[in-house]
């Protein structure tokens, strides 16, 4: 008589350097390491890493050898394997349950996010500060602002300087600081920096169209004649401004340079065409297990940064409501108004139709063109 063949469980587990996405439909796999995806739709699948993911099964569960004959869980745990995604064990092969360090993520708001390093002082949270100038700011009492902050902060001074009283007061102190400090200006409001100022000053020079060619060769002149480093800033809002960039670009031979799209109001289809992402633009991004917990906590593009307008009103975004102001309010006490309620370091794609979408966490933050638009993506996928 055939001696019956004894059922082999395994435990199942999944690479720690691999991301999982799921929703009620669908589920992502998507290995951090050469940027290689698995995608299902099948529930048994959808099922298996609902269940791993259980914080108290730490990454490992028992697949039982019915289990792991169904067809969509074998085919499942094969291509993981061909993949190096994960891998099953014979239970026979182990005194007891394994464990597996899964980058498990549970923060459910902004205030753990903050408070998962609770003795920390506000300000090691501050990376860059941008200025807004214009004629009507008094630069000694900013200067006065800028002495109470600690040194290591970016700067960008942003607007025409030109058209500010007393304006080399400012970059004077701004000259005593080992801090990077950027002038972010139009073209056609472009000054010359040295040899008066020196320590660690470079210029970002925005292109809007169409070009005034008198006003675009002498501030090449003017930059040219410098030794700071140069990016240019092509704002472009169609077709014909992104080819005009190009050429400037190519004729130029301009090396550090953007292309910036700018939405008017009119030109969404250019938007669409240009900006929005396709479900092959998401995965073509190389992505780590840190930048999946960025996306999930933080705004990428805000966090870290305070605006401070010419009257003194400061914002995180300034879209959205000022947080104090730095005649009244000390550094600390606007950035914290952002820790406890602001709406900009902690907006991250957590609302419909992202909260539904297995890209969800591989996208990028939401940016200010959603906010323009009027759209809570910029997506061909949902």
């Amino acid at each position: 008589m055939k001696k019956k063949k004894k059922a082999t469980d395994y435990w199942f587990t999944i690479e720690p350097y691999v991301y999982v996405g799921l929703t009620k439909q669908c589920a992502l796999l998507y290995n951090t390491l050469d940027g290689v995806t698995i995608e299902s739709d099948e529930s048994e699948v959808i099922e298996l890493l609902h269940e791993l993911l259980q914080k108290e099964n730490c990454g490992v569960v028992l697949l039982t050898e019915e289990k792991y004959q169904n067809k969509h869980i074998n085919f499942f745990i094969s291509e993981l394997q061909k993949k190096y995604m994960g891998d099953i064990i014979d239970v026979a092969l182990s005194d007891g349950k394994p464990f597996q360090l899964l980058p498990y993520f549970n923060f459910s708001d902004k205030h753990e996010v903050y408070n998962f390093y609770p003795n920390t002082n506000v300000l090691e949270y501050l990376s860059e500060i941008s200025i807004y100038i214009d004629h009507t700011i008094n630069i000694t009492l900013f200067i006065s602002f800028l002495k109470s902050l600690p040194d290591g902060f970016t700067f960008n001074i942003i607007g025409n300087i030109e058209a500010v009283k007393n304006y080399r007061d400012l970059l004077s102190f701004l000259d005593q600081q080992s801090s990077l400090k950027n002038i972010i200006c139009s073209y056609t409001n472009v000054i010359a920096l040295q040899p008066a100022y020196m320590n660690n000053f470079a210029y970002t020079v925005s292109v809007h169209f169409p070009i005034d060619k008198q006003q675009w060769n002498d501030s090449r002149q003017i930059l040219l004649n410098q030794t700071l480093p140069i990016e240019y800033v092509f704002e472009v809002s169609s077709e014909e401004d992104y080819s005009q960039a190009e050429q400037l670009i190519d004729r130029f031979q301009i090396e550090k340079h953007q292309i910036k799209p700018i939405y008017n109001g009119i030109n969404l289809e250019f938007f669409e065409e240009n900006v929005f992402l396709s479900k092959e633009d998401i995965l073509s991004s190389s992505l780590s297990i840190k930048d999946f917990f960025a996306h999930r906590s933080i705004n990428i593009y805000n966090f870290g940064k305070i605006n401070i307008m010419p009257n003194g009103d400061a914002y995180a975004n300034i879209h959205y409501t000022a947080l104090g102001n730095i005649y009244t309010d000390n550094i600390s006490e606007i950035i914290h108004n952002e820790l406890e309620k602001g709406k900009s370091w902690f907006c991250i794609r957590n609302q419909a139709p992202c909260n539904n979408c297995i890209y969800q966490w591989l996208c990028p933050s939401p940016s200010d063109y959603e906010i323009a638009i009027g759209r809570p993506n910029l997506c061909h996928v949902k």
